[in-house]
């Protein structure tokens, strides 16, 4: 089903890949590890703010910077080069090796040249190329292609290192990653004084000086920048800045998004070819650098992703690499899965649709969780799944998501999918590997007991009728609506409480989202039309949602495609958040706090940004929220996520439910439906120990209690 059906098989492989699991681990973890180090001391917020307005106002103003850079990169000797496509980067390459007869190239880390497939093609032209970046250089060894764009064999572990270093050389390599360094440094270093050309990339180029800046670690950029006799330079349009002053603040916040440093060993500046003027202050070409530097600017479909609104924010990414290593897919299978055919991960298959096509990177885009994980840790603030969301709108889909997607659009389709599912469980075996995702979906979990009121059930009324009482508008949801309705029944009555008239007409339908993860915008708009008309006629003081997407869909994307329903965004509020802004906290608690698990749904905590308001509101409300240690799992249900990829969605989980159990907590909230089905249909196969609530529940207990108490 879908087109997943390709790549469930490389996705089961990859999460019983145990070395795979291992190393994906092992590198988030020291990358969170070293990054939450420094954060406080880098002043992160402000570094990326300034990084990207810098890359704002440089997008805005490229050609004028590219001249620049040209006039002043041929002034001090460089000789600059143009190449539309792949196929002119590589021709324009190969015939600078021809002109200087080399034999062997020496190469930077480039994800450009991996970008234009060069190692392939100047082998097969009989050119010899050696890479000398570590991870690239066992990449290259194992006749694979980089998994992250910063760390090429991220996929691989030390051992797995060595094992392939021993097979290749015939040399026992301890496992150590000292061993492998130092065994890498005696093989790749005698190449760089052999070799008659170097190759590198570059981070960024400098306008105001002609200059290229280039980040490295390990030293190998240097050498192969200035030993080789013949420097050539790959880069793409969107590299370029203003002032070394710009490329600065950019290095900085690339460095620590990258590694979490708070800067790297090598910083090198590249102003055209080598010189000295130790001779009567005479410039002479040639010292002990490179005599000649070729710089070639790529474009390869860059020019037309400005003139798109979507594509064109995706250019200000400098490819640090940091959002894959906080994306839970990324972690469970790697970049050589998720991701396009060059770049991985989401951003990959943003820049997949730019550099190569749009179809290219739509499986890519099925398996984004849309978790919002990679657009909150950003330096760039780039909305990769947003991006994504927008792509497979623009495609065409297959026939399975337009049969779903009129599951949501028409109110009574949804009721009768309710009831089949559960009849469906039922008939369901154990052995479903091979089975169409939906029916994988069903069979692995137990889901929550359907209610006796399937469909809306209506919600009590309030018979004291007051006109100075300010008309909130109760948005339900989908889960809520047909799985969930005392959680509406415990929004109304605590909102009743402190003296808010709650309307929530039975006639509101789905947000939409889903329809917007199947591709079927169309529908989308018709089921936006339904509910924004039901808010313009009931015209509330607020509108509530109890679901952080709904929350998100109406704040942000009904706005964007209904201009007129703007003015009521400032009015739309979370209700956890309501109460916590609105400090409608019950009279003081007595009793002792009860100890709970906080679970933060994904995009709660990272679109929404609401961090802090469910655990003061849990707080006052008598209880003692405790959150998990960074990482915060993603519980893997993501709405159609998880009906699509349920290996993956059920392999998000068992992480998640890790945290639970290391919890030793029993009761669980979360501000999200979507949570609260995966939970429970997870942990009721856990002979009933756990209980899960969306916070609203456990207040509307705690007021009921309180109420007992007054009443006796």
């Amino acid at each position: 089903m879908f087109r997943l059906r390709r790549t469930r098989k490389k996705v089961r492989s990859a999460l019983q890949n145990i070395d795979l699991q291992q190393a994906l681990e092992r590198a988030s973890t020291h990358h969170l590890r070293q990054f939450k180090a420094n954060e406080p001391r880098i002043k992160w917020s402000e570094l990326k703010l300034k990084a990207q307005e810098i890359r704002q106002k440089n997008l805005e103003k490229l050609p004028q910077l590219i001249e620049q850079f040209c006039s002043e990169a041929r002034r001090s000797g460089a000789q600059i080069y143009w190449a539309e496509t792949a196929s002119e980067a590589r021709n324009i390459i190969e015939k600078i090796i021809h002109q200087k007869k080399a034999k062997l190239v020496v190469k930077a880390k480039s994800m450009v040249s991996e970008e234009i497939e060069l190692n392939s093609y100047l082998q097969q032209k009989g050119i010899k190329i050696i890479e000398t970046d570590l991870g690239e250089w066992i990449v290259q060894l194992a006749g694979d292609r980089p998994s992250h764009i910063t760390a090429p064999a991220l996929h691989l572990t030390k051992e797995k290192m060595a094992e392939l270093l021993k097979n290749k050389f015939h040399q026992d390599i301890p496992s150590q990653p000292e061993a492998i360094v130092e065994f890498a440094r005696q093989n790749i270093r005698q190449a760089f004084s052999q070799a008659e050309i170097g190759l590198s990339g570059a981070n960024f180029a400098v306008a105001e000086t002609g200059s290229l800046l280039i980040i490295s670690n390990e030293g190998n950029a240097r050498l192969a920048t200035s030993l080789p006799p013949v420097h050539i330079a790959l880069l793409t349009l969107e590299k370029f800045v203003q002032t070394l002053e710009e490329a600065m603040t950019l290095t900085k916040a690339l460095i620590f998004a990258s590694s979490g440093n708070r800067m790297t060993a090598y910083v090198s500046l590249i102003t055209g070819p080598s010189r000295t003027t130790d001779i009567e202050k005479q410039t002479i070409i040639g010292a002990h650098g490179p005599r000649e530097v070729h710089i070639i600017i790529l474009d390869n479909g860059r020019s037309s992703a400005l003139q798109d609104k979507t594509l064109k924010q995706a250019l200000t990414c400098f490819k640090c690499g940091g959002c894959l290593l906080v994306c839970p897919v990324f972690q469970a299978v790697g970049g050589h899965i998720y991701g396009g055919p060059i770049y991985p991960g989401g951003i990959g298959a943003v820049l997949t649709s730019i550099t190569r096509s749009p179809q290219e990177a739509l499986l890519a885009a099925d398996l984004c969780a849309d978790c919002k994980k990679c657009e909150d840790f950003c330096p760039m603030g780039v909305l990769t799944g947003e991006i994504l969301l927008e792509l497979k709108n623009r495609l065409p889909t297959t026939p399975e998501e337009k049969i779903l997607s009129k599951f949501f659009r028409y109110s009574s389709l949804p009721k009768i999918a309710v009831k089949l599912g559960f009849q469906a469980q039922r008939l369901l075996k154990k052995d479903i590997q091979s089975w169409l995702p939906p029916l994988v979906w069903l069979a692995e979990k137990k889901l929550p007991p359907l209610p006796p009121h399937s469909y809306f059930p209506p919600l009590p009324e309030d018979k004291k009728e007051d006109k100075t009482k300010k008309k909130v508008f109760l948005f339900q949801g989908c889960l809520i609506r047909f799985l969930f309705p005392s959680i509406a029944r415990a929004a109304t009555q605590i909102l009743r409480f402190f003296h808010l008239e709650v309307i929530s007409p039975p006639q509101q339908v789905c947000c939409g989202a889903p329809n917007l993860h199947l591709g079927q915008k169309k529908d989308f708009i018709t089921l936006a039309q339904k509910n924004i008309q039901l808010i313009c006629e009931a015209n509330p003081d607020f509108i509530l949602t109890l679901c952080p997407t709904g929350n998100a869909i109406l704040r942000k994307k009904y706005p964007q495609e209904f201009p007129e329903f703007r003015p009521w965004s400032s009015r739309i509020f979370d209700l956890t958040n309501f109460l916590a802004i609105k400090e409608f906290f019950p009279p003081q608690l007595h009793q002792s706090k009860e100890k709970i698990f906080y679970h933060y749904s994904c995009h709660y905590l990272y679109e929404l940004g609401l961090e802090k308001p469910p655990l003061e509101v849990l707080s006052n409300w008598g209880y003692q929220p405790i959150v998990e240690d960074e990482p915060r799992r993603c519980c893997g249900f993501a709405g159609a996520f998880s009906f699509k990829n349920p290996e993956l969605a059920h392999h998000l989980w068992v992480k998640k439910k890790e945290k639970i159990e290391q919890s030793q907590l029993e009761i669980i909230a979360t501000d999200c439906p979507g949570c609260i089905f995966q939970l429970k249909s997870y942990l009721q196969k856990e002979e009933n120990r756990y209980a899960v609530y969306h916070t609203v529940e456990l207040l509307a207990q705690r007021l009921s209690e309180k109420l007992r108490e007054n009443s006796q």
